[in-house]
């Protein structure tokens, strides 16, 4: 059976307190909406709308490069008003409608093709998921009749005190027939407290047109959650860093303590690595396999090869680290930089869009920028390569083998040759020829007696 998604995307969040639209507040440093967006394209739908209404372009602009058309809601009358909006975008549309929520980020592929598999087996004309949950506030609550057979979804406004009591909410996720949807969202009407119109709506339409109707219960009910304030924002944050990090312990990855650990579902580890406390990997990062990540490491969008080691206080951003090299601690790759095989970055040494050979090292306290280092260099503690003149950058390449002595600064663009060295304290302007001894210095004076002579120097002050 052919498949579209509506996501539901309208909201303000007014009681997020928030200029910023609710669906693009962060959940492991992506937009919910996104993750939702994620979830669905996993399903593999033919079509994706997005219902767009506060702030819109700021939205449409957060989902840009995602498979899916964009339609605006405007007035904003409810949820059923909303997928109204999109009947002209699927008019051709014939299959199952898959509804969802933008302010859901926990929502897992597994349980989108659950309720798909679920809904097409049945045969019904709607299915809808379900949870059992602890405090039901905030939420519809499923009224079942004398049967146990769902009857209607009532909403909190609406519902008397003994609706109010059932803790089976619904989740505002949907699997409907595309025909039926349609023709039962015209039959909506507003009669409810806040006058919109209430998807929750086509429930009792089916039960009444006595269409056929299932619940899908979810198997954890914390994924299928909304969020309307930043207390269940930061709930449905740690809900979804639990389930990845318990996904990759189950996959042969140790994480020393999952709750002071963050990780993107995007995110690729290899097993027996281990991550260490109080670490965050987001973006698309890949790491192989027998890493030692951490303590206070951040890593976004990097990869990784086998065996590497990562040391506290270590912050690396879009670099490609391969096979045992060992960095920190308190290192800073930057953007495009390249860490080959068995290569040591040292402490409080920054590298921006540089090469490290295999086996060179950066040990101590230096800046590489705009650099070539060929295998088996070692970089001397407080080396800086100069490699902005002010307008424009230039490039530094140093050559196997060679030896850069401590405190040298290299004013690209220059060239070390291969086992060159250079003496503690120059300042390098110029090509070194390999194997040349290149130093830079002022003549060292003594002046003799010089105590002697300055010790009645500064007395009586302080």
């Amino acid at each position: 059976m052919s498949l579209a998604v509506i996501i539901l995307a309208a909201g303000k969040g007014v009681r997020m307190n928030s200029e910023l639209p609710k669906v693009l507040h962060l959940v492991l440093k992506k937009p919910m909406l996104r993750c939702v967006l994620d979830a669905a394209l996993a399903v593999k739908p033919e079509k994706i709308v997005t219902v767009l209404g506060h702030d819109f372009e700021s939205v449409e602009e957060a989902v840009a490069g995602y498979p899916t058309e964009t339609v605006i809601q405007e007035p904003q009358l409810g949820t059923g008003h909303a997928v109204m909006c999109c009947e002209e975008a699927l008019g051709d549309f014939d299959g199952d409608v898959l509804i969802l929520s933008g302010d859901v980020p926990g929502v897992s592929p597994g349980t989108l093709r659950g309720l798909v598999g679920f809904h097409s087996k049945s045969g019904a004309e709607v299915s809808f998921v379900s949870a059992v949950v602890e405090d039901p506030r905030g939420y519809g609550r499923i009224i079942r009749d004398a049967d146990g057979r769902p009857a209607r979804v009532v909403e909190e406004a609406d519902a008397t005190e003994e609706e109010g009591k059932v803790r089976e909410i619904n989740a505002g996720i949907y699997c409907a027939d595309s025909g039926f949807l349609w023709n039962a969202l015209r039959a909506l009407d507003a009669e409810n407290s806040r006058r919109e119109y209430y998807l929750p709506g086509i429930v009792e339409l089916c039960v009444s047109g006595e269409k056929k109707l299932c619940v899908f219960e979810a198997a954890d009910s914390r994924e299928v959650l909304g969020v309307n304030t930043r207390e269940e924002l930061a709930g449905a944050a740690k809900s979804s860093r639990l389930a990845i990090n318990r996904r990759h312990m189950e996959n042969g990855v140790t994480i020393e303590d999952p709750d002071s650990t963050y990780i993107s579902a995007s995110a690729v580890i290899g097993k027996d690595t281990v991550v260490r406390p109080n670490t965050h990997i987001y973006g698309r990062t890949r790491m192989g396999e027998g890493c030692e990540i951490g303590p206070s490491v951040y890593i976004e969008d990097s990869s990784f090869g086998d065996g590497v080691v990562v040391k506290f206080s270590s912050y690396l951003v879009e670099c490609r680290v391969e096979d045992g090299a060992a960095l920190g601690p308190f290192c800073h790759l930057r953007p495009e930089t390249r860490i080959k095989k068995g290569a040591k970055v040292g402490n409080f040494v920054e590298i921006k869009k540089s090469e490290i050979g295999e086996g060179s090292k950066v040990s101590h306290l230096s800046y590489v920028g705009d650099s070539d280092i060929g295998d088996g260099v070692n970089i001397g503690a407080g080396t800086i390569t100069c490699n902005y003149d002010g307008e424009e950058k230039h490039r530094t390449v140093i050559e196997d083998e060679a030896f850069v002595g401590s405190d040298t600064i290299l004013v690209a663009p220059v060239r070390i040759g291969r086992g060159a060295v250079t003496g503690a304290g120059s300042t390098i302007t110029r090509d070194v020829s390999p194997g040349a001894l290149a130093i830079e210095r002022s003549q060292q004076k003594e002046i003799e007696g010089w105590t002697k002579k300055s010790s009645g120097r500064g007395k009586g002050k302080s």
